[in-house]
């Protein structure tokens, strides 16, 4: 086996080819649908009182959950094993203090760590990375102290959302090794990838070094990182999107899958199974309104050929964010004018 096989191959084990964790299925004729019943227990509803609850972000430990809030410009965090512990992570007035144009928007979040939080903001059109140092909860100092202000230039309006939902795409991804962090899906004429190095809690410059070209055929839909550090990227095609798995260095794109599924919203992977999670809609032609939920993606292989498989975990109303905080915990933003974030917990391996 070459040098590029054997990665290939750790590759998949570590995205796709993992046992599963999912609901208890019962049958059905397409196979892939859970008990309703069922999925129902596995919900819990974190946030309804945030019509604005957008994207979310977690630490590696998981025992925090950060939700941005667009309509009052914050960012707000809460125990999602404990909800009634919500307190404000960064307020407005401390997210725009280093800005001169207006309300910033923040428009995606990440933690670079325990402690430090990046989030992309928009600031009349102007686009910037800040992080920002997080005080304590329950502590009786700011919300949050400005680390770094890193501008990554001025985009010409909002990044297009294909699925015409009017959510902005842009995101922020962190390499499980922390070693770098990234932002996808800035409009033009910004490039569409960009990336730093991390050094302790700061970042360096951005740039395009080391970032993988993005599929001319289609616009991308959604981004997140392995276990190992790969890209993950969903772009929009016919008659459902691609998943393009691409080395660490950008450079090498090691698979390209046709993933059964349209609207990708977001996807993240589990940091411990590496199990790729999605919130999307199926993309048959006979698809219904529980067809729209999260999603795990699987592989199998048909004939010695490799392909991704959906699998419908749990049927949610209008997902558009997620977030993994366990291997069994992802929480996710759904709803449309007045959104929700929820709390999925998937069932134990071996009780499909």
């Amino acid at each position: 086996m070459t040098p590029r096989s054997r990665r290939l191959l750790r590759v998949l084990e570590a995205v796709l080819l993992l046992p599963a964790i999912a609901y208890p299925a019962t049958p059905s004729a397409r196979g892939d649908e859970p008990d309703p019943d069922e999925a129902r227990q596995r919900i819990v509803t974190l946030i309804d009182d945030m019509p604005g609850a957008e994207c979310l972000a977690a630490p590696a430990t998981g025992q925090t959950l950060y939700v941005c809030d667009g309509n009052r410009r914050e960012i707000a965090a809460l125990d999602p094993f404990a909800p009634a512990k919500r307190w404000k992570a960064v307020d407005a007035r401390t997210l725009a203090a280093s800005g001169s144009n207006g309300p910033a928007q923040p428009r995606a979040i990440a933690c670079i760590d325990s402690n430090t939080l990046a989030v992309v903001c928009e600031q009349e059109g102007e686009w910037s990375v800040r992080s920002f140092r997080l005080a304590a909860p329950g502590s009786t100092t700011e919300s949050a102290r400005l680390m770094q202000n890193l501008p990554l230039g001025r985009g010409a309006g909002r990044p297009a959302d294909p699925a015409g939902s009017g959510r902005t795409i842009a995101d922020i991804l962190v390499s499980p090794s922390r070693d770098w962090l990234a932002v996808v899906g800035l409009p033009g004429p910004l490039p569409p990838i960009m990336r730093t190095r991390i050094s302790g809690s700061n970042l360096g410059p951005f740039s395009e070094n080391r970032c993988p070209r993005p599929d001319p055929s289609g616009q991308l839909l959604a981004a997140t990182v392995s276990p190992f550090d790969e890209w993950l990227m969903f772009t929009a095609a016919v008659p459902s999107a691609m998943l393009s798995i691409h080395a660490e260095s950008g450079a090498q794109r090691m698979l390209h899958l046709e993933t059964g599924l349209v609207e990708i919203r977001d996807a993240a992977t589990s940091r411990g199974s590496g199990l790729l999670w999605a919130v999307a809609a199926r993309a048959e032609a006979t698809a219904g309104p529980r067809d729209v939920g999260l999603w795990r993606i699987d592989a199998a292989l048909v004939r010695g050929r490799q392909i991704a498989r959906p699998l419908l975990i749990a049927p949610i109303d209008s997902p558009s964010s997620l977030v993994c905080l366990s291997d069994r915990a992802i929480a996710v933003t759904a709803g449309g004018a007045n959104r929700r974030v929820l709390l999925v917990t998937t069932a134990p391996p071996g009780r499909e």
